[in-house]
């Protein structure tokens, strides 16, 4: 294998596995139409109320039931079929789409309807979440779930790289109905697909209440060294995307520039983390992948800082796609690092603690970096924010690095 060869990503499950080409082609599909939803829910709540204050509240109001979604969905994926879990949470997002796209059609669309249908896809989004995310080692096996991790990880990278300018021109064209009707087209060819993997049951087990459950879960993740750190350190990973919220004042404060380059800059990160999957082959011939999780963790703000010291595109965007190539390969590494380390009965609510640390750390990430913009420049907000992550990376990284050498798959 030459050089080359060996940092491309490994495509081997799809060859070898019906059904990971199955659950492959249903998570792209799907995260192409909720890209489509994701820009056209947050516009059509602007143009109801013109007010930033209620597209905010849908987001959080997403997220909060995201995370609840997230923890139930573990459990959920523990005790039944892990292909059943995620066809009926998928069906039920489908009809929540579809009622936002017939509430568009009404002459005076009803906020309360967006809440809901927010409330919906959170829950519905955490549940199959998790379920996918313990479904796929199932699929592959062990040995290859560095390979799967990195292509499951490809489609939601495409996914924030394409679908963002494609559902601008769908709805400047034909406003924003039809890319809700299109997102529920989605939700149906997903549901196909999930359907076409067969039945996937879990272990076998003895049952218990759903809480008691879902805080074993919580407490083998703490008492695991490196299943907690591999934790903390996705936090830290997720924290870093919060400057992004400055990048508006930074196109209009220092750059000068319009809605174009902030386009060109939010599609930035994406890019890098197109780049960082299809060249993640290595990872699953890595020994230590514990190592290669921290480095990686450090590299993410070093992106943020090159971002807030150069006032200049070009470099912006350099410095946004290393990050967004850091954060791709960070997240394939922990997904490995945990998938490998968490056993079958328990890999639901491990799942689940992982898209759980992913929605809490973006959003107070986000919310950090909103009140660090207000007290300094765009450009320096950016510096500050990164540096001091990549001070607490670098704690993390001494402290974790014993634990990681002696991880054992």
């Amino acid at each position: 294998m030459t050089a080359v060869g060996g940092l491309l990503i490994d495509t081997s499950p799809l060859r070898a596995s019906r059904e990971f080409r199955c659950a492959f082609a249903a998570r792209l599909v799907s995260v192409l139409g909720i890209g489509l939803l994701m820009v056209a829910l947050p516009v059509q709540v602007y143009q109801l109320t013109g007010s930033s204050l209620h597209v905010a509240g849908v987001t959080t109001v997403t997220a909060i039931a995201l995370f609840a979604g997230s923890l139930a969905g573990g459990v959920i994926a523990d005790r039944y079929d892990r292909r059943d879990v995620i066809q009926w949470s998928r069906t039920v997002a489908g009809l929540g789409f579809l009622a936002l796209g017939v509430n568009a059609l009404l002459p005076h669309p009803m906020l309360g309807v967006i809440y809901g249908a927010g409330v919906v896809d959170g829950l519905a989004g955490g549940i199959s979440g998790s379920a996918m995310m313990a479904l796929v080692p199932m699929l592959v096996g062990r040995d290859k779930v560095a390979s799967a991790g990195a292509l499951t990880a490809l489609t939601s990278d495409l996914g924030t790289m394409i679908t963002p300018a494609l559902a601008g021109l769908l709805i400047a064209k034909t406003g924003v109905g039809p890319a809700f009707f299109l997102t529920a087209g989605a939700t149906v060819a997903t549901v196909g697909f999930i359907r076409a993997i067969g039945p996937q049951p879990p272990p076998q087990r003895v049952t218990e209440h759903p809480l008691r459950e879902l805080a074993i879960g919580i407490r083998f993740a703490m008492r695991h060294k490196v299943i907690r750190m591999a934790l903390l350190t996705g936090l830290l990973a997720m924290l870093v995307s919060g400057p992004l919220v400055l990048l508006p004042a930074l196109v209009e404060h220092e750059l000068g520039a319009g809605t174009t380059t902030l386009g060109i800059l939010y599609a930035a990160s994406g890019a890098g983390a197109v780049l960082g999957s299809l060249t993640s082959g290595w990872i699953g011939r890595d020994r230590n992948p514990g190592r290669a999780l921290l480095i990686s963790l450090a590299l993410m703000p070093l992106g943020v800082i090159i971002a807030g010291l150069a006032p200049h595109t070009a470099i912006v965007f350099l410095g946004l796609a290393g990050f967004g190539m850091a954060r791709a390969v960070n997240m394939v590494l922990r997904y490995t690092v945990l998938q490998q380390q968490a056993p079958e009965e328990l890999r639901g609510r491990v799942s689940g603690l992982l898209m759980v640390q992913a929605v809490t750390g973006t959003a107070v990430g986000s919310m950090v970096a909103g009140v660090v913009g207000q007290f300094f420049e765009p450009g320096t907000a950016l510096v500050v924010y990164g540096l001091s992550v990549l001070v607490l990376g670098v704690a993390t990284a001494i402290v974790a690095a014993p634990l990681f050498a002696k991880e054992k798959p």
